[in-house]
């Protein structure tokens, strides 16, 4: 349905720390239903105050649900490193799946086990096999991809959903750390955006606008997926200042990179027309060298 990039990166060369300390969001904006599809959903959300940025990726409703949840939890913390952060995000994502996974399913398929007594655990009677089968396979439909900062400034990445490894089989956890080599991608062009993202040899401690041009070269390569668009809109972000960059809005003072610099450069950097190499009538490859890419 989507393409969401994650991308972290560094505002000055190494030695210094913290080490990485910015961030790239990027997310098409075409939305699909079993029917239909529409070029504006825009799926990048941010929230200065808990310094969270994130898209997403799937059932957009189910990610609107946790985005609050996420900053709640995260703006009642007395410290910000990355253990009390992924329990702050790990508590809102298991809560919000226990409220769904009994309503959606128990209330639907096992109501004799269910109860209004706050904090009763039924006893099950010949259902415990095909509950607790349920439960290990329930999953909201939903990717996030979240990016925060530490008390330092050290720029964090979450992937927040069901993962699988080269066998196929679930990764435990709902809430995984991106941190090395500092990106991931969710959504149907995820694969694409990820091959590109190797390609370019992506890490947390390239320069931001470098990071950026990468992550924008793998939306493109994404957008080969018939259920992405070219319409994009980046998060850019430090621990300091964000910015948000749309097809209206493509440019904003103290960024350091934007849209319209993005797409000249891909013309210089990106990948060349070969056209001009294939069988052509001779007119056509001639009008076609005159005119160059």
């Amino acid at each position: 349905m989507t393409i969401g990039i994650g991308v972290l990166c560094s505002t000055k060369p190494r030695p210094y720390t913290p080490r990485p300390d910015a961030a790239i969001i990027i997310a098409d904006t075409m939305g699909s239903t079993e029917t239909d599809s529409m070029d504006e959903l825009h799926k990048c959300y941010f929230d200065d105050e808990a310094k969270l940025y994130f898209t997403c990726a799937g059932r957009v409703e189910m990610a609107g649900e946790l985005g609050p949840m996420f900053i709640s939890n995260v703006k009642g913390l007395a410290s910000r490193g990355h253990g009390a952060i992924c329990e702050a995000l790990n508590i809102a994502v298991h809560g919000h799946r226990v409220q769904h996974f009994k309503w959606d399913v128990m209330a639907q398929r096992h109501s004799p086990l269910m109860t209004d007594r706050p904090g009763y655990i039924p006893v099950f009677t010949g259902y415990e096999k095909d509950v607790l089968e349920e439960w290990r396979n329930y999953d909201n439909g939903t990717q996030i991809l979240v990016s925060t900062f530490t008390d330092d400034g050290q720029s964090l990445l979450y992937l927040i959903g069901k993962l699988y490894d080269a066998n196929s089989m679930p990764v435990p956890g709902l809430v995984h750390l991106q941190e090395f080599p500092g990106h991931a991608t969710i959504g149907s062009g995820g694969y694409n955006a990820q091959f590109w993202l190797n390609y370019r040899q992506q890490h947390l401690g390239r320069d931001l606008k470098q990071s950026a041009y990468h992550a924008y070269e793998a939306t493109i390569m994404a957008a080969k997926a018939p259920t992405v668009n070219a319409n994009i809109e980046i998060i850019s972000a430090t621990a300091e200042k964000s910015w948000h960059l749309t097809a209206e809005k493509p440019e904003a003072a103290g960024c350091g990179v934007s849209l319209s610099e993005l797409q000249q450069m891909f013309k210089k950097y990106g990948p060349q027309d070969t056209f001009p190499l294939g069988h052509l009538p001779k007119q056509s490859a001639a009008r076609k060298l005159k005119r160059g890419p």
